[in-house]
Parts: structure tokens; C-alpha cells; sequence
């Protein structure tokens, strides 16, 4: 076989079409049966499937191994058989292929469960199930690995991780997106691109979900970030149920009518959903122009799950917040002693609104498990606020810890100039994707700017070998005090403009060192920022609470001409007024109703921000109001918020998910004080996944935020069986039953449900929701409502016991 990658540099190749939705169309897969136990129980099948698709002109074909990872088979009582099950789908793929110049591409789908903090998932046993998964794929032969259907970025950096630990053999990753364009815990293309491209992957696209403009779209978006090949793989439209069966929107001349209205096509053109071989024959006979080459220009980049920056390379400054380090603070010292995070999230957030574009976090101190807290603290400021970290720690053990909680692709800080900071630091930065801090230093700190560039070009020698990229290196040139080291100062100025000439990298420095120990530090600081500007310095480890450090970074970058730095300064410049203190400041994310710096404003503002200090803060409410009525003001109100926020897209999934979590639990304490005679719901739900589905996640944060919201709730689980849903209806009383389908094939199940308890004259209402379902199915089932996310169920399920929802016709609650 030809090698795959040489290939996409010539030409674009066009892959299979989806196998799920052929299976069900032929009605080969029972309900309730894992799609992958075909590769056991009917081989011919697939078989059959696999060829229709070579003959209709796909050069790749993906093996049936989506969901053959060792935690989905449990879901079906096939853990036993993960070995023989992706051996097997490789064989019968290589057997379709047999004598044909056809690609076998092994596929890798998520576990269904999301990695912690919004998950039970570890990172260590998500690296651990993906690497048995791509083991087993590669011995039985497969040319490469595609990875899909991503929601989490964090799955897939540790499915990435995985994969490039157990093969060399070229990785295709995509994750799905919804109609915003971000993923469903708020990934952009960008960072998704980003990440991707970070951790080694070969070629980077999306798929599922959404019809050709869209995912064309999102492809687009990548293009400008990472120059490596894409993939777009649509879905043939949306679904729709008519007559009885799932019809999908898009015909296979829609299809290619969409793409050829795009200015590009990707290098990989594969169907999902819905394409069937007429879909990839058409495609294949006019697709004759060559891949688009993208032409992203050299950035320093890094991200976090939801927001990119970029810096270096002509792009404008970039200020990184330098409070979050424990060194002279006191507050934070004693944070980490107490093992108490709402310090550090105080910070992480007024730091951002403060205009840090990316935060330093360092937790050592005398004392404390380094390791420990800074895997959570890393988790606790990801989901306070969307800037990328530094992990800064001298300590190996406490970085990788680090880089396994965060979301994206963060840097390290630091590695210098001895062999043992470059033997241990950058094989960090390369297995998890990380940009890094190059100290200028070794043993000691060289006095002249030649001696510094010296080891700034051993350090880039020793990456260059390991494959980091000079993008990911980050120069230091050392600030020591201008009070006792004048003319050391001189020189690092001297060492940014050679690091600049001679290698090209970008720069970084911690700026505040240069004033240390003088009066009226900002001055020194903003004097030295504008001299180490003109040489060439790119960002800078600072204090954004500074009005004159903005306004010198900011007109810096206009006169030295730096990327939109002139739309950059009309659009900051109003807000760094004269006679203030501090920087750009960013309107708060949300009101707080209560009064400013009382127990019920900082209650309101832990659950907001997920914290694991509501039940001590609520103690001190206890004085003063009653459990009911904490739970009954500031808790609802809080939630509610929350739904705001989601709905207006500041927050996403993950910052939902553990506000709510940290919600449950305060209600949980709250309520034991409660006598039981006293306690009222809204009204009781039954929740559960349809027979035949074994996806709940969506199911169970609805359930969470339901049962927040003062709602009894009764969760069935996943895979239910219809008359168990009815029986569960009858014996508790169900004032509403929640329906939940991921899945195509098993949507038709809400259906059989509302039959059922119609049949018995249930007098229940109906809710139902799902990646493939929408309103016009819901209707069409006769279920009373619709709701796209876990927040306009909330609001569903009040208009429905209300009895408002539908007056006026049958509409979604999704906007």
C-alpha cells in the first residue's frame, strides 16, 4: 500500500460511507444488540457492507469497531470479547479489500462516559482502554486509525495519547460539533484544531451531527490554525422520522452541491450518517481537484477546551497573569494547606476579567502534595474561566499531573539548559502536546547574551529531535532587578533581539522581577515592557491589573505594525482611563442579587462557580435563615443563573455540570434539616434511556437538573425496557415520564412507549429528547414536548405541570 499521508499531498481521496445507518436500513441489527457483535455473529454482513462501499469508489473503509472499546462491550456483556471482536473487524475489512488499493482504517469511537471533572472517568484509565482498543486494531493489520464522534476534548486527547503509544501508524481525529459549531462542552474548531494537531494527529476534522454546510464550515475554521491534512465527514442532513422509519434530509446531489460551494475541499471526504454507497459513487466521479493546502501562518498556539491564543510570530502581546502563585501570599499559602480552592478561583477570574489572555498556576509550597493540587487545581480553574494555563513547577511529577487535568493544550513552565530539566521536561512537552518555557540558564544564569542564546539553541537542538515543533518553544532571556543587576538587564533585552535573529521563536519573561525590591514598581515595569517590546518580546508573565502595562502593550503593538493590533487599540483603548488602576476589565459574567460580601452573595457565587465550599459557606446562613429558604432563594436563584449563562453561551456543559453537581450536594446536607412532612416537590419525574440504547449521559444531567430544580426524580437507567417504564409511570405516580434516545436505531422506541401508556391510560405527560431527536419527531410521536439541552428541560418540564406548554401549537423549548 501506498502511504497514505504521501498520498494526500497529490490528491483527495474519498472514504465509505456510514455503517450504522446501512446495518439498520437492512435491518440487520436487532434491537438492543451492540453493533460490533456483528463482526462475530454475522461477518457476512459487514462484509458485504464493506464491499458495496469499495465498489462504489471509497479508497478508505472503516472498520466496524466504533463502540469496541472495553467500557461501551461491558454495556452489552462483551467485555470478554474486545480482542476478538477488533481483530475480527479488521479481517473482514481486509478481506473486502483483498487486491483492491483500498485503505483499512481502524475505527475508535468515545466510551460513552465523559473524563473527570465531568465524569468518573480518570485520564489514566481512558488512556488505558483506548490503548488495549488500538493495539488490537494495529496487530490485526489495520493501515491506520480514525478516531470520531469526539463531544469531549479530554477523550480525545487521551485517545490520541493512546493511540500514539502503541503505534506509528497515521491517526485521523475528529470530534462532533453542534449547530453553534462547538462541541457539546463548548470545544471551538479552532482549539479542537489545535489540541489535535498538538498531540501528533496525521489529519483533523469533524464528523456526525450535522449536515454538509456545517461541518464544511467547521472544517473551514480549522484550516486557519493547522496546516496538517482535514477530513469532513457529514452527515447526510438531519434525520426525520416519516412512515414508520428514520429518512434523512440530504440527497446524495445535495450533498455534493453543498461542497462544491465551498472555496476548498479537504483532503478526506467521508460520509456519516445517512450516506449509503449512491452517496460516496456521485461524490468520487466529481470530486477531481486536488486538496486544499491550508495556509495557516506560524503562531505560538495554545488552548484551553473552549478558547485559542495565539502569540508570537507578528501576533500581538499577550499577557499572562502571574497572581496564582502561592510566593509572598499568604491567602494562597494557606488555601494549599487546607486544601481550600476558592482563593485560587477568585483569582483565575478577576485575572481574566483583568484582560490575562493566559494564567501561571503554581501551587508549591512548603508543606503541601504538589501533585495532588495541582492536578486540581488545574480541574477547579478550567471550569472558572476559559483562558489556557501554565503549569509552572519545578517538580516533574507535579507537571505531568498537570497536563493530564487540563483540557487543553497548555504550557510548561519551564525547562532549562541541564540535561536533566531537557531529558525530563521535553519528553513532557511532546506526549501531551504542551508548548514550553525555555530557561536561559543551566547551572547558572550566563552574564552575556551570547551565553544565553547558546543554551536557548541546545535546548531547540534537543527538541528539534524529539519532533517539537519550534512554535512550541517559548525563549525566557531571564529579568533580574534593575536595582541590583543593571546591566544584566541590558543584556536580556540584547538576548530577546538575538533569540528573535538567530531562531525565530517566541518570547516570554517575568516582567515584575525587573522592579523587585523598588518604589513605584508599574513605572520601571511599563518602561522595561516598551524596551523589551521593540526587541522583540512576545508575551509576559505580569500583573494584568496594571492600566500602564496595557496601554504600553497595546500601542506597541500598533506602532510595530503586530497582526489587528490597530482594531486592537480603538477597540481597548476607551477602557485603560486615566487615573485608574487597573487594566481592561471585562463585565462580570453575571449580577449577584445579594448584598455585596454577605454569606448569601458568596453562597450565590460558589454554586455559580461549582465550588466544594458551599456547605461550609451555608453553614454560616444557618444563623439566619432556614434550610428551606436557602434552598428555596439563593440556591434556585443560582441555578437559574446558570441557566442564563448556558443559554447565552458563557457557559457551557462542563461549568454546568459542576455547578450542579455542587448544588446537589448542598441540597443533600440542607435537606436532612428538613423534616420530611415539610418537603414538596414540583412533581415526579421517571427518566430512562430507551430499550435498545446505552447512552445516558445526556439522560443524566437532565436528571440532575431536574431534581436541582425541585423535582422528584426516578432515574431508570439506560437500555429500559418499555414495560418498565410503564410499570415505574404506574407505582410512582409519574406526574411526567422523560424519554432519551442517542441513537437512530432506537428513537423509534419513545414511540412504542407513549403506545404503550396510552394503551393503559396512563395519565402521564410525555418529554422527550436526544442527539436525533427534534420537534417534528417528538410531535409526531405524540409526546407532549421537546427539549434540545439539560436547561430548557428544566423549563419544559415547569410548562408542562403548569400546563402552559403547546397552547399555541407544538414548538421545542431549544432557544
Amino acid at each position: 500500500m501506498k502511504n497514505i499521508i504521501d498520498e494526500l499531498k497529490k490528491r483527495v481521496i474519498v472514504a465509505d460511507g456510514a455503517m450504522g445507518t446501512e446495518l439498520q436500513k437492512y435491518d440487520i441489527l436487532k434491537s438492543g444488540e451492540s453493533p460490533e457483535s456483528l463482526n462475530l455473529t454475522n461477518p457476512g454482513a459487514i462484509l458485504g457492507i464493506h464491499k458495496n462501499y469499495i465498489d462504489a469508489g471509497a479508497e478508505i473503509i472503516v472498520t466496524n469497531s466504533f463502540g469496541a472499546n472495553r467500557i461501551k462491550l461491558s454495556d452489552f456483556g462483551l467485555d470478554d470479547k474486545v480482542a476478538q471482536i477488533n481483530t475480527n473487524a479488521v479481517t473482514i475489512a481486509a478481506k473486502a479489500a483483498e487486491g483492491r488499493a483500498v485503505w483499512v482504517a481502524g475505527s475508535i469511537g468515545p466510551t460513552g462516559k465523559f473524563v473527570e471533572p465531568n465524569g468518573e472517568l480518570t485520564f489514566a484509565e481512558a488512556i488505558a482502554v483506548f490503548s488495549e482498543q488500538a493495539e488490537l486494531l494495529c496487530k490485526a493489520g489495520a493501515n491506520l486509525i480514525t478516531l470520531e464522534t469526539f463531544m469531549d476534548i479530554k477523550e480525545l486527547k487521551a485517545a490520541l495519547i493512546a493511540v500514539k503509544s502503541v503505534t506509528d501508524i497515521p491517526v485521523i481525529a475528529m470530534m462532533t460539533f453542534t449547530e453553534t459549531e462547538r462541541t457539546l462542552l463548548g470545544t471551538t474548531p479552532e482549539a479542537a484544531a489545535v489540541v489535535a494537531d498538538a498531540l501528533g494527529a496525521d489529519v483533523i476534522g469533524a464528523n456526525c451531527g450535522l449536515g454538509t454546510d456545517k461541518i464544511y464550515s467547521i472544517v473551514s475554521r480549522m484550516a486557519a490554525v493547522t496546516n496538517k491534512p482535514l477530513i469532513a465527514q457529514p452527515n447526510a442532513g438531519l434525520p426525520r422520522f416519516s412512515s414508520g422509519k428514520i429518512k434523512f434530509q440530504e440527497s446524495s446531489e445535495d450533498m455534493l452541491s453543498s461542497m462544491k460551494n465551498f472555496s476548498f475541499y479537504p483532503s478526506i471526504i467521508k460520509g456519516c450518517c445517512g450516506t449509503d454507497p449512491s452517496y460516496i459513487r456521485l461524490i468520487k466521479s466529481n470530486i477531481e481537484a486536488g486538496p486544499h493546502r491550508n495556509s495557516a501562518a506560524a503562531a505560538t498556539r495554545v488552548a484551553s477546551a473552549s478558547d485559542l491564543v495565539e502569540f508570537g510570530y507578528e501576533r500581538p502581546f499577550v499577557m499572562i497573569g502571574e497572581r496564582m502563585n502561592p510566593t509572598g501570599k499568604q491567602l494562597l499559602r494557606e488555601a494549599l494547606v487546607n486544601n481550600k480552592t476558592a482563593p485560587y478561583r477568585q483569582e483565575a477570574a478577576k485575572q481574566v476579567a483583568e484582560g490575562a489572555r493566559i494564567l501561571d498556576l503554581n501551587v508549591g509550597a512548603p508543606g503541601v502534595d504538589e501533585v495532588m493540587l495541582m492536578h486540581k487545581m488545574v480541574l477547579t480553574i478550567e471550569s472558572v474561566v476559559s483562558a489556557p494555563l501554565v503549569i509552572d513547577s519545578p517538580n516533574s511529577a507535579a507537571l505531568e499531573s498537570g497536563l493530564t487535568a487540563s483540557d487543553g493544550k497548555s504550557i510548561i513552565n519551564s525547562v532549562n539548559g541541564t540535561d536533566e530539566s531537557i531529558k525530563t521536561v521535553l519528553p513532557l512537552a511532546k506526549k501531551y502536546g504542551a508548548a514550553v518555557i525555555v530557561l536561559l540558564l543551566d547551572k547558572k544564569i550566563p552574564k552575556t547574551a551570547e551565553g544565553r542564546l547558546k543554551i536557548a539553541e541546545r535546548i531547540v537542538r534537543r527538541a528539534d529531535l524529539l519532533g517539537i515543533p519550534r512554535e512550541n518553544l517559548i525563549a525566557d532571556p531571564l529579568t533580574l532587578t534593575v536595582g541590583s543587576e543593571g546591566k544584566s538587564v541590558n543584556e536580556t533585552l540584547k538576548t530577546i533581539k538575538l533569540i528573535k535573529e538567530r531562531l525565530g521563536i517566541s518570547t516570554t519573561m517575568g516582567l515584575s522581577n525587573v522592579s523587585y525590591g523598588l518604589p513605584q514598581r508599574t513605572f520601571i515595569n511599563a518602561a522595561f515592557l516598551a524596551m523589551a517590546m521593540e526587541n522583540g518580546l512576545d508575551s509576559a508573565i505580569c500583573n494584568p491589573d496594571d492600566r500602564l502595562l496595557h496601554a504600553i502593550s497595546l500601542s506597541s503593538d500598533m506602532i510595530k505594525g503586530r497582526k489587528d493590533s490597530d482594531a486592537r487599540y480603538i477597540k481597548h483603548a476607551p477602557d485603560i482611563k486615566i487615573g485608574t488602576t487597573s487594566g481592561i476589565r471585562k463585565k462580570a459574567e453575571f449580577d449577584n442579587p445579594f448584598d455585596e460580601d454577605s454569606s448569601e452573595a458568596k453562597l450565590y457565587t460558589a454554586i455559580i462557580e461549582g465550588s466544594d465550599e458551599t456547605i461550609d459557606i451555608a453553614s454560616n446562613l444557618l444563623n439566619k435563615m432556614s434550610p428551606s429558604e436557602i434552598l428555596e432563594t439563593v440556591m434556585i436563584e443560582a441555578l437559574q443563573t446558570v441557566g442564563t449563562l448556558y443559554e447565552k453561551k458563557i457557559y457551557f456543559l462542563p461549568q454546568m455540570i459542576k455547578s450542579a453537581n455542587s448544588a446537589k450536594r448542598l441540597a443533600k446536607h440542607l435537606k436532612q434539616f428538613i423534616a420530611q412532612d415539610k418537603t414538596s416537590t414540583k412533581g415526579t419525574v421517571v427518566m430512562a434511556t430507551v430499550k435498545g440504547d446505552i447512552h445516558d449521559i445526556g439522560k443524566n444531567i437532565v436528571a440532575l437538573m431536574l431534581e436541582n430544580a425541585g423535582y422528584r426524580v426516578i432515574d431508570l437507567g439506560k437500555d429500559v425496557e418499555n414495560k418498565d417504564i410503564v410499570e415505574a409511570a404506574v407505582k410512582y405516580k409519574a406526574d411526567i415520564v422523560g424519554l432519551s434516545a442517542l441513537m437512530t436505531t432506537t428513537m423509534q422506541q419513545m414511540g412504542n412507549v407513549i403506545k404503550l401508556l396510552k394503551k393503559h391510560n396512563i395519565p402521564t405527560i410525555v418529554m422527550v429528547g436526544g442527539a436525533a431527536v427534534n420537534s417534528d419527531f417528538a410531535k409526531s410521536i405524540g409526546a407532549e414536548g421537546y427539549s434540545e439541552d439539560a436547561v430548557s428541560a428544566v423549563r419544559l418540564a415547569d410548562l408542562l405541570i403548569k400546563g402552559s406548554y403547546g397552547k399555541a401549537g407544538h414548538t421545542k423549548i431549544d432557544d
